[in-house]
């Protein structure tokens, strides 16, 4: 039995020894004719001394002599080292140095450069020497086969020694799974350099089939290519990632004889395969992993597939684990580990990197593991879905951006032949911004035209935080050595090439806008601003926005607001607010006429609610609807109605398919920190939707079954943004919860379980004068207190007058009115977009907290929401009451009292400062936590007063529905404990308290 590639190739040359071996426009080779060539090459090498276990450094083009120069140094017993000689001298001459030979093998006319110091052997492909006996048995399994080396972190490449029985393993593996036989013809398409051009070798001269190897003006060009496949009759081919679009969407000629297409290197997008006749199979693979670790074979972007890279290959196992090591659940993302025989020997003279990539475990027993720097998770159909670099995680302004959904996202566009989004890197982190570069279709609309269609299909499909900022159009993708997209390449010709922001004279009216647009150029650092452009569409986000109005503000000398930027968000109607303004006009308090949202608070036309249900639709549902579950409290209350039902839960969540609407909830998932058992993980059912468009978004045949099977519906879904106008909340918020309500009145009645927020309560407190709001009180007592208030609590107070519309109508109903989910109470997680955790931050790094009367905030914790709305939601008793889910009396902590707290438990020390002292200490530093909130503490919303300031001696609110409903529970108000209180500044604020004490 063969235990090394070279038994096989000789082998095969004692089965077919007039078959052609390798052919190119140099002509061909027979497998004797390789045989000989190769037998005189390893005698010149043994004749200079090279030795078994040598590593030979190996110069070459694409031409026959490389092949005989791989076979020449594995029949001599060392190991080789392809080296691409269109690398750079100084990259050459490292390699060189590092493989510690004495003898360097190349062409004949590529080696003369080198020769001082070095003993050099060229290669003929028509040796005079005549031929010679090679001895076989001077390498096994564990000998090295061939050292590639990689790009490392410190700058300088690092050497993955390769070892016979990896290699064997692999190509046996392949040649065995695609029919690779003496029959079968392939090609040499890869880089030399690249350890996947090691795969096409040894593929083809292990199995007795022909190697054809095209000159270099074919090998990366879609259309020769085919026409090479064709007329050569390839049966098997590589191709780069970068390369398989234009190959599969090229005409194809009628001759082809291609069975298989192999690609790798790069992240595959999404491919229309209905064209072909031949299966594409992606292969994902660290070179550290002799070569290919995972096979996919793809399916056409037709069918809506999941981005996958498949299963392990031959014996190969894959780990994803967390930080502890520890296996991840499934739909969990974490780290890709690799074990198998396919792991290499480890890092050329790098002992201690070997030690820190390849490593054994405890919990693992008899795996030796290679760690890859790359995040994935297991799909639910056993495929592995790779989610990207760890160490390169974009992220913009604090959000995980994946640069692939936004690539997979425009390459739907009929008119996009291929697109890159790459992050730019400036000095300040909250200036990154994505910039894509395209490749339009020969038919491509006109620029322009082709850019507005990008921005309105992505702004559907994506938050704006993954919007582009700016869109480059290049003829074709820049490849670097290896095949792969140069990226750098990319970014250094944006830098190059992007100026002061450009338009037609005619794009803007007249001086102000100019103006404005120059603004916005500086800002945003974008080139192509047009009159009509939405700020946050084209990169604009909070922070912008706050550093926006001041520029305004000292530019045309007026006053301005954040909310003016969301209310006129484009450079014509900015100009003309700011037009009104000079004039003399002062910008109204940001207030909503009672009548306009009296007027939203209506049900949908039509709709007829039939008060008869089932009080087991409450009390043990067999179908849950969940809305919300990608939200900070929907994600755990889902966990909790898990625990607490056996029923099936559908969420609803708005994305571009349903594999992406499951991706997101994983990945919130495993944001907060939020696991589920397999059984349990089983009865959630995700349903690609959106609340506020009509009937969810869903088609007919989803809406009706659903409205059939569903119980009772947990509307937990809310846009919550604490600077945006209600003009902005009203779609998601109201809109949104208008559909509900239709869903839940719709061929059966089901009971609506609504999250509201104590915020609805306003600062009513300086209108009624009451210390004290009964759950039960009517909020129309507050509205000229909401009127005044920001967008979000004007939103969320039309939503409960909705509800208590339709519950007037006959639908049950229940409303638990939130208080602030400060973090979960044993791991400490909170939401990135909270205010508080920015509060804090802010607190911290100065030393000071604000002089601000019982200002309280409804500090509580997530789980505690979670689980009492699960428990009270199962009571029939429930329906038609109103829960105030927040802490009573002393427990609900005002400000000061929480940062007293942290003094008490972990040695910090706050000076009590006068609001306005406090704020001058960072109302002007952009990097600071607060700083895109600045709108709550500055601008007039009531009687001269901030947001912020407007809710001091606010309300007391009662709560003993919440304590009687719970009453036997087990489910008590939490108090923020030393230890709670560690975990939430650690996980949440970034903070080590413990450090800190004296």
């Amino acid at each position: 039995m063969a235990s090394t590639v070279l038994d096989e190739f000789i082998q095969r040359v004692s089965d077919f020894p007039d078959n052609a071996a390798v052919v190119s426009s140099h002509g061909e080779l027979s497998y004797r004719q390789l045989d000989d060539a190769s037998n005189v090459l390893c005698s010149i090498l043994l004749d200079k001394g090279v030795k078994a276990g040598d590593i030979v450094p190996l110069l070459a083009e694409r031409t026959p002599e490389l092949i005989i120069g791989i076979l020449g140094v594995v029949k001599s017993g060392a190991a080789y080292i392809p080296i691409d000689t269109h690398h750079p001298e100084n990259r050459i001459s490292y390699i060189i140095e590092q493989s510690g030979s004495s003898v360097i093998l190349g062409s004949n006319e590529l080696i003369d450069k080198f020769k001082d110091g070095y003993e050099t052997v060229a290669i003929d492909a028509k040796p005079n020497k005549k031929s010679v006996t090679v001895e076989r048995a001077r390498n096994n399994e564990k000998s090295a086969a061939y050292v590639i080396f990689t790009s490392g972190t410190t700058g300088k490449p690092k050497g993955v020694v390769v070892e016979h029985s990896s290699l064997l393993n692999l190509i046996g593996w392949h040649n065995d799974k695609f029919e690779v036989t003496a029959a079968s013809r392939s090609t040499l398409i890869a880089g030399i350099g690249f350890d996947v051009a090691q795969w096409e070798i040894w593929s083809a001269i292990t199995s007795g089939s022909a190697l054809y190897l095209p000159d270099e003006e074919i090998r990366l060009q879609a259309a020769a290519l085919l026409d090479y496949f064709a007329s050569n009759r390839i049966s098997h081919a590589f191709v780069p990632t970068v390369l398989v679009e234009d190959v599969v969407s090229s005409p194809q000629p009628g001759h082809l004889a291609l069975r298989y297409l192999f690609t790798a290197g790069e992240k595959l997008n999404p491919v229309d395969l209905d064209g072909v006749n031949y299966a594409l199979v992606d292969y994902y693979g660290p070179t550290e992993a002799t070569i290919f670790a995972t096979y996919h074979p793809v399916v056409s972007a037709t069918r809506n597939p999941p981005s996958t890279i498949g299963r392990p290959v031959a014996d190969t196992a894959i780990l994803i684990l967390d930080e502890e090591f520890a296996p991840v659940g499934a739909g969990q993302a974490g780290e890709l580990f690799i074990a198998g025989t396919c792991l290499a020997r480890g890092y050329l003279n790098n002992e201690q990197l070997t030690a820190e990539k390849f490593f054994s475990l405890d919990r693992f027993p008899g795996l030796r593991l290679y760690r890859s720097g790359d995040l994935a998770r297991w799909l639910s159909d056993g495929n592995i879905q790779f989610l990207g670099r760890i160490d390169d995680q974009i992220k913009i302004r604090g959000n995980r951006v994946e640069l692939g959904e936004i690539e997979s996202l425009i390459m739907r566009h009929a008119d996009v032949k291929a697109a890159v989004a790459v992050a730019t890197q400036p000095v300040k982190l909250a200036d990154k911004k994505i910039v894509v570069f395209l490749v339009p279709e020969k038919s491509s609309s006109t620029a322009p035209k082709l850019i507005e269609e990008l921005k309105a299909q992505l702004k559907e499909m994506l938050p704006s935080y993954f919007l582009p900022a700016d869109y480059l159009f290049i003829d074709k993708l820049p490849v670097n050595a290896n095949g792969k997209t140069d990226k750098a390449a990319l970014l250094m010709r944006y830098q190059s090439s992007h100026g002061a922001p450009q338009a037609s004279p005619q794009a803007y009216l007249d001086a102000t806008e100019r103006e404005i647009a120059a603004i916005w150029g500086t800002l945003l650092d974008t080139r192509h601003i047009d009159a009509q452009d939405n700020f946050f569409d084209i990169g604009g986000h909070s922070l912008l926005a706050s550093r926006l109005i001041k520029a305004l503000e000292t530019q045309f000398g007026v006053k301005t607001y954040v909310r003016d930027i969301y209310e006129y968000p484009t450079i014509g109607s900015l100009a003309q607010a700011i037009r009104i303004r000079s004039g003399g006009a002062l910008p109204l308090v940001d207030s909503e006429p009672i009548r306009a949202l009296q007027a939203d608070v209506r049900l949908p036309q039509d709709m007829v609610i039939n008060a008869q249900y089932d009080l087991r639709q409450v009390a043990s549902p067999a179908a849950i609807l969940l809305t919300g579950a990608t939200g900070f409290v929907g994600v755990h209350l889902l966990a909790d109605l898990l625990a607490a039902t056996s029923a099936e839960i559908y969420c609803i969540v708005r994305a571009a398919s349903p594999q992406q609407a499951q991706q997101r909830l994983d990945d919130v998932m495993q944001r907060y920190q939020v696991s589920l058992t397999a059984a349990d993980s089983a009865r959630v059912r995700v349903v690609k939707g959106n609340i506020a468009e009509t009937d969810l978004g869903l088609s007919p045949e989803i809406y009706q079954s659903l409205s059939q099977q569903i119980d009772i519906v947990y509307h937990s879904a809310s846009a919550v943004n604490f600077i945006q106008p209600y003009s902005y909340m009203k779609r998601d918020n109201v809109q949104g919860l208008s559909e509900i309500i239709r869903f839940a009145a719709f061929r059966r009645t089901k009971p609506l379980v609504l999250l509201s927020t104590i915020s609805v309560y306003s600062w009513g407190h300086l209108h009624t004068g009451k210390r004290v709001m009964l759950e039960q009180d009517d909020l129309d007592q507050n509205l000229p207190a909401v009127i005044t208030d920001i967008g979000y609590v004007r939103s969320k107070w039309v939503m409960e007058k909705m509800a208590d519309l339709a519950a007037q109508q006959g639908l049950p109903l229940m409303v638990f009115r939130l208080g602030y989910a400060t973090c979960h109470s044993q791991t400490g997680v909170s939401a990135s977009y909270q205010w508080w955790g920015r509060l804090v931050k802010t607190c911290i790094g100065h030393g000071t907290v604000p002089d601000l009367r019982a200002l309280r905030e409804g500090l509580t914790t997530v789980d505690y929401m979670s689980g009492a709305i699960a428990h009270i939601s199962r009571n029939p008793q429930a329906l038609g009451k109103k829960f105030n889910l927040i802490h009573e009396q002393d427990n609900n902590l005002t400000l000061k009292e929480f940062f007293h707290l942290l003094e008490q438990h972990f040695g910090f020390s706050f000076k009590v400062l006068p609001f306005q002292e406090w704020l001058a200490q960072w109302e002007h530093d952009s990097e600071a936590p607060l700083y895109p909130l600045l709108s709550l503490f500055k601008d007039n919303m009531h009687d001269g007063l901030s947001t912020v300031q407007l809710y001091q001696d606010t309300y007391q609110w009662d709560c003993r529905n919440v304590k009687l409903f719970l009453r036997g529970s087990g489910i008590e108000e939490p108090r923020f404990s030393k230890a709670e209180l560690s975990g939430y500044l650690q996980q949440s604020i970034g903070h080590a308290p413990f450090a800190m004490q004296t």
